[in-house]
């Protein structure tokens, strides 16, 4: 376990000169796992550019209190803006084209009228000869030749409207495709408007006025919620740590003070980027003053205990056995906590009983 100097639990320290024996002897000891890390805003994401441009416009910087839908950026949008003119035109085009004042649809409904009008002329000229032929006034050609054109002008009325239904369907189909390219656009044309998603603050600007951005950029760093400890924890140290147990973190911006907090998070995954499991830690309560990306150190602190029966680490052979002063006899302990400078003896040693350091040969 390595251990920062600021919370160092146990006082004593053995000094550079040799020590030919000591005697166990009963100290406070604490078993903790070291971390370092930095602080984060609990909450925190990137603004990231959804379109191709140049940065137009920076409405905000870095420290800002931001709330939820506020313009932060805006990317330059000439063609943008272009594309959204042009699908506006289309459907207006599609829309006039689509009403009964449409050109094609008039022209259809002239035929239509003048289809219906022809009709009603065929249809009574036929009658007429109906009247006429058993009377033999009309030649039978002629009452043929009437019928055929009676029959002729009611199907072309028939095809005539039919071709105007299918006429208004496609135009109807054509506004409503003019009308999901207009809204695509402008729904394209906001992701050159980038805003706040939560309320919080701006951390970090990555562009200044004038950069060139690419889909997917990161333009901005913005926090929401309190401030927390992000721990890196060592992957022989992760089955250690749990939620819920108790932090002393030391701030490289305050050497003074330790500050305590709690575990509150442990990601699941190792973390390749930071090479380590990740956890969080809630400060209780806040430092003052506290900003982000603060670097820390922290010992996250797994068990404690008052006047336990201890040794110098250095005196502790492999195996977990000693060398008693006495008789040079090597002679097995049952430890418990242990840390860089002290292990806990719990069975096998007395406190009147002197022990020497490792010696090579007894190794």
């Amino acid at each position: 376990m390595k251990v920062i100097p600021p919370f160092a639990v146990l006082l004593a320290l053995t000094g550079c000169r040799h020590i030919s024996s000591t005697n166990p002897e009963y100290r406070d000891i604490v078993d903790a796992v070291f971390a370092s890390g930095s602080t984060q805003a609990k909450d925190q994401y990137h603004v990231t550019a959804y379109a191709d441009g140049y940065l137009e416009q920076s409405l905000v910087a870095e420290d800002d209190s931001v709330h939820k839908g506020q313009l932060l950026f805006r990317i330059a949008d000439d063609i943008q803006r272009t594309q959204v003119q042009n699908a506006a035109t289309n459907y207006d085009y599609a829309a006039r084209n689509a009403s009964d004042k449409g050109p094609q649809i008039q022209q259809l409904e002239s035929q239509i009228a003048q289809a219906r009008q022809k009709k009603t002329t065929d249809s009574l000229n036929f009658q007429r000869y109906q009247r006429l032929l058993p009377t033999h006034a009309v030649a039978q050609v002629d009452y043929d030749n009437a019928r055929l054109a009676a029959e002729a002008s009611s199907a072309s009325l028939i095809q005539l409207q039919k071709a105007l239904e299918d006429l208004r369907t496609n135009l109807s189909l054509t506004v409503e495709n003019a009308r999901s390219q207009y809204r695509i656009q402008q729904e394209n044309n906001t992701y050159f408007g980038l805003t706040a998603q939560t309320n919080g603050r701006i951390e970090n600007v990555y562009k200044k006025n004038g950069d060139l951005i690419r889909k997917g950029d990161i333009i901005a760093e913005l926090g929401a919620g309190l401030q927390v400890a992000r721990l890196l924890i060592a992957e022989e140290d992760i089955d250690r740590v749990r939620l819920g147990q108790h932090v002393l973190v030391s701030l490289n911006t305050d050497k003074v003070h330790v500050f305590k907090a709690t575990v509150t998070k442990i990601y699941p995954s190792f973390n390749t980027n930071d090479q380590a499991f990740i956890a969080e830690a809630t400060f209780d309560p806040l430092p003052p003053n506290l900003r982000d990306g603060t670097q820390l150190q922290a010992n996250i602190l797994l068990s404690e205990k008052k006047h336990a029966l201890v040794i110098p680490t250095s005196f502790l052979l492999p195996g977990d056995s000693v060398i008693l002063a006495a008789d040079h006899t090597r002679i097995p302990v049952r430890t418990g906590i242990r840390t860089l400078e002290w292990v806990e003896i719990l069975d096998g040693l007395r406190d009147n009983q002197p022990i020497q350091p490792i010696n090579p040969a007894h190794q």
